[in-house]
C-alpha cells in the first residue's frame, strides 16, 4: 500500500513539474508547434501516461508480478487517472489553472 502512495504522489509531482513548473517552461515553449509532443508537455493526463511508466519501470510499482509490460499498462493508466483527478480537484478549489 505505501508503495502505491508512493508512487501516486511522486507521479502526480514529476507531472507537474514537466506540465505547468517554471522549469520546464523553455521546453513547453520549444515544442509548443510540435504536433504530438507540444499538447503532451502540457497536459497532465497525457504526461502523466509515460511519467508513470518511466516510475514503473524504476521499480515503483507495488504489484510487480505479472508481465512488465502490463505493470506499464497499468502504471500510466493510473498515473494519468490520478494526475488528472489531483489536478481538477486543485482547479475546483481555484488553487491551480487547466
Amino acid at each position: 500500500m505505501i508503495l502505491l502512495i508512493i508512487f501516486l504522489l511522486s507521479s502526480y509531482g514529476v507531472t507537474n513539474i514537466i506540465t505547468s513548473g517554471k522549469i520546464f517552461e523553455p521546453l513547453r515553449k520549444y515544442l509548443r508547434e510540435a504536433p504530438i509532443l507540444g499538447y503532451w508537455i502540457k497536459c497532465p493526463m497525457c504526461m502523466g501516461v509515460p511519467v508513470g511508466i518511466g516510475i514503473c519501470a524504476l521499480g515503483f510499482w507495488p504489484d510487480p508480478v505479472i508481465d512488465w509490460w502490463k505493470n506499464w499498462i497499468a502504471a500510466g493508466a493510473a498515473s494519468s487517472g490520478w494526475c488528472w483527478m489531483v489536478r481538477v480537484r486543485l482547479h475546483s478549489m481555484g488553487e491551480d489553472t487547466l
